[in-house]
């Protein structure tokens, strides 16, 4: 009886495992290890390169880190590419967080908007693409996988009290 126990609490844990399926979300720090800075030679495409190649997904988050007098503002792109100084900046100091909202899908822009750190390349604009059916947990298939895994559960349960009371 105690090998069952301890088989049935195993298989238990790897049932609760099938109920997950989210993909974890990522952590992306602005600027690698440069960070949220103007960037140096004054070139726009520093940022760009730095977001090349990273997949960018609902929930990731994007850590701005600086020092000294910078912002961040999530613009339009017409903002981003006239350099618009917004009033709409994020507060909340060094670092500042920005997670993407679970159905992100498209373009963001983020610009400071402090001096002409703007004009001299302090701008990012990243694409950010949907989560798969298997990554999003509000999709039909994501939900489909986890009733079918929480059936499997509830049949295991029903089988594991059934054996112990034998």
């Amino acid at each position: 009886m105690g090998r069952g126990i301890v088989f049935a609490g195993c298989l238990v844990v790897a049932m609760l495992a099938c109920l997950g399926g989210t993909a974890a979300a990522t952590e992306y720090v602005v600027g690698d290890t440069r960070g949220w800075t103007v960037p140096p030679n004054i070139t726009a495409a520093y940022y760009v390169e730095c977001a090349a190649g990273k997949t960018f997904k609902g929930g990731d988050t994007l850590k701005f880190v600086w020092n000294g007098t910078h912002n961040v503002a999530n613009v339009s792109k017409e903002e981003y590419d006239s350099c618009t100084k917004v009033s709409s900046v994020f507060q909340g100091g060094d670092p500042f967080a920005f997670t993407l909202p679970a159905d992100a899908n498209g373009l963001y822009y983020f610009i400071c908007t402090v001096d002409s750190h703007c004009e001299n390349g302090q701008k990012l604009a990243i694409t950010a693409i949907s989560p798969t059916p298997t990554e999003s947990p509000n999709s039909s298939a994501s939900w489909t996988a986890g009733a079918g895994a929480l059936s499997m559960l509830v049949l295991l349960s029903s089988s594991i009290v059934s054996m112990l009371m034998n």
